[in-house]
């Protein structure tokens, strides 16, 4: 199978729209099938709301990287870039965000238990379940709750990682849901004090925008702020060598390419900044 083939069979697996044929859904698979059907060469050069890092590279240019392409489904860009899925958003329960806490919680044993299998069950068969074995082996790294929302982060080898935030104030099926799956180009282990990006930027869900940064923390680290300039400092759940923070808004929009500042805490007290990119 070619690679434009994989990424049109991964970007097909990622409508998470009703299948019941109204008239919004169908328009949406319209747009999908045509804009999958199209050259890749024709597709615009844009950059998503919301993007995952592919080692060092932020955007393919001249020959030997392949190009992106881009979906709009249920509402978002979903793009594909070196095995790295950003899944499209679905319908929630909590408007605007408003249980939304700067601060994360732990969970419950159950409710740990119940985040982290819907978290297996949604990422198991995206792409044709080409990261299927990856999901069941995956290790649980960090299970937060900032008011209705849990954020789940599942890791394994090669850097693998699958990212669920969801709002959890509503039955299974009417949950609102957003977040990514894969393995970074080129992973390497991060250094004791060093603070990595796989996922960074903002994406739109029925509740409003989100900004979101995850991704890998060297040893040394056991803290992450992030100083917002709309809300409170937004604190970050370090854990198993992974961080993760989101926050209602835009703010994080070009942060994929302009970066963005991240204070620090090391395991010996002191602090530091660090510089976000993709």
């Amino acid at each position: 199978m070619t690679r434009n083939q994989d990424i049109d069979t991964l970007l097909r697996s990622l409508d998470a729209a009703d299948h019941g044929g109204s008239a919004n859904t169908q328009r949406a698979r319209t747009d999908l099938h045509r804009i999958l059907s199209a050259d890749p060469s024709s597709v615009p050069s844009q950059r998503p709301a919301l993007t995952t890092a592919a080692g060092k590279d932020r955007q393919p240019r001249g020959t030997g990287r392949s190009a992106r392409r881009f979906a709009v489904v249920g509402g978002m860009v979903a793009v594909v870039t070196a095995g790295t899925i950003i899944l499209p958003s679905l319908s929630g329960g909590d408007p605007a965000f408003a249980s939304w806490t700067s601060t994360p919680t732990g969970l419950t044993e159950t409710e740990r238990a119940s985040a982290v299998a819907e978290c297996r069950a949604s990422k198991k068969n995206v792409g044709g379940g080409m990261y299927a074995d990856d999901v069941d082996s995956a290790e649980v790294a960090i299970a937060e709750r900032r008011g209705v929302w849990t954020t789940v982060v599942l890791t394994g080898k090669d850097g693998f990682s699958a990212l669920c935030i969801t709002d959890d104030s509503v039955s299974l099926f009417g949950r609102g849901t957003t977040g990514s799956v894969g393995k970074p180009a080129g992973y390497a282990v991060p250094g004791p004090r060093e603070l990595t990006a796989t996922a960074l930027g903002t994406g739109t869900m029925s509740a409003g925008d989100i900004s979101l940064a995850a991704g890998t923390a060297g040893s040394d680290i056991v803290g992450v702020i992030y100083k917002s300039r709309t809300h409170e400092d937004v604190t970050a759940t370090v854990s198993q060598g992974h961080f993760a923070l989101w926050l209602p808004g835009d703010e994080l929009r070009n942060a994929s390419s302009d970066g963005v500042e991240v204070e620090v805490t090391y395991r010996d007290g002191t602090t530091g900044t660090s510089r976000l990119t993709l």
